[in-house]
């Protein structure tokens, strides 16, 4: 895996994720770990192997809301206690609420910022 990858800001989040492949539908239930711009940690049981195209939806919920962030990924990494999955594509809307997310909940917003404009 290579280093700049882990550079990004990741936040801890949880929430309920969806993951979708070929052949499966992984629903884990307020478990996703950490999440960043590129990527997210899972914690599931469940196994995919590394390199396996997904489909994620990261579902939000607010108390009259339910938002779902829908993108593909690749699994990049498998562990005993979860999947990594690195973000390929999504939507603008998405990406804005991805953005927002770890806006919220980072601890040093402005270099988030800093980062996103760097995808740009």
């Amino acid at each position: 895996m290579g280093e700049e990858k882990r550079k990004k800001t990741r936040v801890h989040f949880e929430t309920h994720v969806v993951i979708k492949t070929r052949d499966s539908e992984i629903r884990a239930e307020a478990d996703s770990e950490d999440i960043s711009i590129k990527g997210v940690f899972v914690k599931t049981q469940d196994k995919i192997p590394e390199g396996t195209p997904c489909d994620l939806e990261i579902l939000l919920t607010g108390s009259s809301t339910r938002l779902a962030l829908t993108i593909k990924g690749t699994i990049t990494r498998q562990e005993k206690n979860g999947l990594a999955i690195g973000f390929e594509s999504m939507d603008l809307d998405s990406f804005m609420h991805l953005k927002n997310v770890i806006l919220y909940n980072a601890t040093d917003p402005e270099e988030v910022e800093k980062e996103m404009l760097s995808l740009s």
